[in-house]
């Protein structure tokens, strides 16, 4: 496993017989106080060099400590306050199988439980889930001692830098930390470090129908076409225009002119064709296929004659990239 060094080792590792591992002492050495980012990753290599169930360390942390242990996976809970939902199954399958081959570089960040003995998840729920899909017993783990609201607050905090939730699940953590912990959106915007009219206009995406969150959460309509949509009257045909414009692939300002119309009474959103349909039907099983075949996720978006638009490719790391290349037979 690499190795972080500095010359100002934070603590020691320890074995379960009570001494010090040499291997922990030097993998320790890499949580100097440059962040708690580097701090725990560090951190976290002495835990492993020691016995698992031990502490690997002490170090600071916005004035706070911090002390990264090796926990049963099986102890852990997930995060009540988690605002993410979805996790690419491929994503992970990768992570599991990069577990296997050289171990869990970054720890998890833990709370302790309601009984004793038990953790409770507060960042780094992929890493969690993958470790536990590649057979790890113990996992290297930050413990902190939070309140509730902070560990909403951190949980948030941690998929919003990193952009991974999509835009309902943004707009529920929004609504999660304005409605439960009682934060103004002025306070929700210095904690996640966006603006307020942003807090506002993402958080009003939950007064959307079910149908509709469950679109934008599939990524078949984009936060865009949410905000589009509010312009629209509620009920059943706002609902079927939505389902229209994902069917045929408009843009957002096609949507918010149809949306407009609606709102001005100027007759119910006409149901897609059976045609339009059919095409967005095949579509999506290419989609599927070819993203089976490659390993990846895969979106298809053509315009509304469906003869024009643009393949999208995820790739996760430039190792992913050139082995997507090969599949596609590309020796570059």
């Amino acid at each position: 496993m690499p190795e972080r060094q500095s010359a100002e080792p934070v603590s020691e590792s320890k074995s379960a017989e009570g001494g010090v591992g040499r291997e922990g002492r030097k993998a320790a050495q890499g949580a100097a106080a440059r962040g708690a980012g580097d701090a725990e990753v560090g951190a976290a290599a002495g835990a492993r060099a020691g016995a698992g169930g031990g502490k690997a360390g002490k170090g600071g942390e916005g004035g706070g400590e911090w002390e990264v242990r090796h926990l049963l996976i099986a102890s852990i809970k997930r995060n009540p306050y988690q605002p993410r939902r979805e996790f690419d199954e491929a994503s992970l399958i990768r992570l599991e199988e990069s577990i296997r081959q050289t171990g869990l570089m970054q720890p998890i960040v833990v709370r302790p439980g309601r009984m004793e003995g038990t953790w409770e998840l507060v960042a780094g729920e992929r890493r969690w889930r993958a470790a536990n899909g590649a057979g790890l017993a113990y996992i290297p783990a930050v413990v902190r001692e939070l309140t509730d609201a902070q560990s909403a607050e951190w949980s948030l905090i941690e998929n919003v830098q990193r952009e991974d939730l999509n835009p309902i699940e943004r707009a529920g953590a929004f609504r999660m930390l304005q409605e439960q912990f009682g934060l103004t959106q002025a306070q929700v915007a210095e904690r996640v470090g966006v603006d307020r009219t942003t807090v506002a206009n993402v958080s009003r995406l939950m007064e959307l129908e079910e149908p509709i969150r469950q679109m934008i959460s599939m990524g078949k309509l984009s936060g865009g076409h949410g905000r589009a949509l509010l312009a629209a009257p509620p009920g059943s045909a706002r609902v079927t225009l939505a389902r229209r414009a994902a069917t045929e692939s408009w843009s957002v300002r096609q949507l918010e002119r149809a949306a407009a119309g609606l709102s001005r009474g100027e007759g119910e959103a006409a149901k897609p064709s059976a045609e339009a349909e059919a095409r967005a039907a095949s579509r999506e099983a290419l989609a599927k296929g070819l993203g089976a075949h490659l390993g990846t996720k895969v979106r298809i978006v053509t315009d509304r004659t469906g003869k024009r638009g643009h393949l999208v490719v995820e790739f996760y790391g430039l190792d992913h990239f050139d082995g997507l290349l090969a599949k596609m037979g590309y020796g570059g």
